[in-house]
């Protein structure tokens, strides 16, 4: 039993908490003062337009920022006050979305297509960015993330980031058709600027998630699980703007259809993971890994070098793409699917090898935190517990179990206590680490959360 703790006050680690929030406070103002700052160029220099949509852009990235932040600060609060927190985090997030789609969309993408147009193609790509989405999750085999923030992460990726790839990549193409005449040196410019301010403004994303979530960031597993997501976000609305794009360019010649398919299923089936999710898959571990690292210089090293692989990786494709085009034909089939395997496969290969290390690492830490744990006797984890939480399929078998003794309010009792369970050996394992900045009565109150948890599994 802990009968004195020390204040958080005095606590060293506990000085990294303002000091994260003060630089997410800072980057976030730099992105909103580059947002208003292209917003005004869009506007005096473009035509009326993407002028309009950068204005309106600007309130659906207000949107989804105060909704992000009112939905991480809610679990903060208490539960009577949480879950109205968490309806208007819901309702900002959502009008936010609905915004971009109806408004930049039409606008932007989607002018000459029409909105009727845009719908199919949103449509045909939801299933396919959900079940990305689902399995980026479920890689986390050890402790997986809340799907609340899975779901942001996809936004940030969809909303902010776009918006910063749509004003940043006007400005370069604007500034390089009039600096550059038409061959290898525009072409080179183009690859580069894909490859720059894209994997910028979805490493940004990551960036900001990182510094406003980082409990929920806890090494390098996370990082690529936060960081695909934010990729997958980012390659549903680019898949819609190509498709309806093409579907406008080749309607006249009767293969709008097929050109619009080509591009869904380069994108959505075989890029799903071998393109937007794999690159910022990297800057999401170059933060993961950060987050364990001593010292400021290593974090930085760890973070540049994630943000210089994503973004050679996708100059690599659009640099290959940009000089040898990939033909809307039956040819084009075979070639996209030589050219993925040739350019992305071995970077995909790379953030598998990653996640495998980084999964096995993590899981043989938890089972030592868990076995710690079991051995104060304090009830929380008992020692028949950690043989079926350091294992997915038994955790599943025991919540079917429950399933079928208690229905479905069995299932879910229990799956909160493995999760709380699994949350109290990461924070232990951070915690001996000295990777935390939550002071001692938090692990304490996770512990009690536990064993009350338990109580209500024994008692259902």
């Amino acid at each position: 039993m802990i009968t004195q703790t020390t204040p958080p006050a005095a606590d060293p680690e506990s000085r990294l908490r303002p000091a994260r929030y003060g630089v997410a406070i800072t980057v976030t103002a730099l992105v909103i003062l580059a947002l208003v700052a292209s917003s005004i160029l869009n506007y005096v220099y473009l035509d009326t337009i993407p002028a309009r949509a950068s204005l309106y852009g600007l309130l659906a990235v207000a949107l989804i920022t105060l909704g992000t932040y009112i939905l991480v600060r809610a679990f903060d609060r208490d539960r009577a006050t949480r879950r109205v927190h968490l309806i208007r985090a819901a309702v900002l997030i959502g009008l936010g979305v609905l915004l971009w789609l109806l408004v930049i969309d039409v606008f932007v993408f989607t002018q000459s297509a029409g909105p009727g147009v845009a719908v199919v193609c949103a449509l045909a790509c939801l299933p396919t960015t959900a079940f990305g989405l689902f399995v980026v999750r479920r890689m986390d085999r050890n402790h997986k993330e809340p799907w609340r923030l899975v779901l942001v992460a996809a936004a940030w990726g969809a909303i902010v980031a776009t918006s910063l790839v749509v004003w940043g990549e006007t400005l370069w193409e604007s500034s390089a058709q009039h600096a550059l005449v038409p061959g290898p040196g525009l072409d080179t410019s183009l690859a580069f600027m894909a490859g720059i301010l894209e994997e910028l403004a979805k490493g940004v994303a990551v960036l900001l998630l990182f510094l406003v979530m980082r409990d929920q960031f806890d090494d390098v597993v996370d990082g690529i699980v936060y960081g695909a997501a934010v990729g997958l976000g980012f390659n549903f609305l680019e898949s819609v703007s190509y498709m309806t794009n093409l579907y406008s360019i080749y309607l006249p010649e009767g293969n709008g259809v097929f050109a619009a398919g080509i591009q869904w299923y380069g994108r959505q089936a075989l890029g799903l993971f071998f393109g937007h999710a794999t690159y910022t898959a990297y800057i999401g571990a170059g933060v993961g890994i950060a987050r364990q690292l001593p010292g400021m210089r290593h974090k930085v090293l760890a973070i540049v070098a994630g943000f210089i692989v994503a973004i050679s990786a996708h100059f690599s494709w659009d640099a290959w793409a940009t000089i040898f085009p990939i033909q809307n034909s039956l040819f084009g089939i075979v070639e996209v699917h030589l050219r993925t395997l040739v350019m992305t496969g071995p970077f995909t290969a790379g953030v598998i090898a990653l996640l495998l290390f980084g999964i096995r690492y993590e899981g043989q830490n938890l089972v030592e935190q868990m076995r710690k744990e079991a051995a104060t006797g304090q009830g929380a984890i008992l020692p028949e517990d950690v043989a079926i939480l350091s294992s997915p399929w038994q955790r599943l078998k025991q919540r079917l179990q429950a399933f079928s003794r208690a229905g479905l309010k069995g299932y879910l009792e229990l799956s909160r206590l493995q999760t709380a369970q699994l949350d109290l050996a990461m924070e232990r394992w951070h915690r001996e680490r000295k990777e935390i900045d939550t002071p001692l009565e938090a692990e304490q109150r996770l512990r009690e959360r536990v064993i009350q948890l338990r109580h209500w599994v024994a008692a259902g």
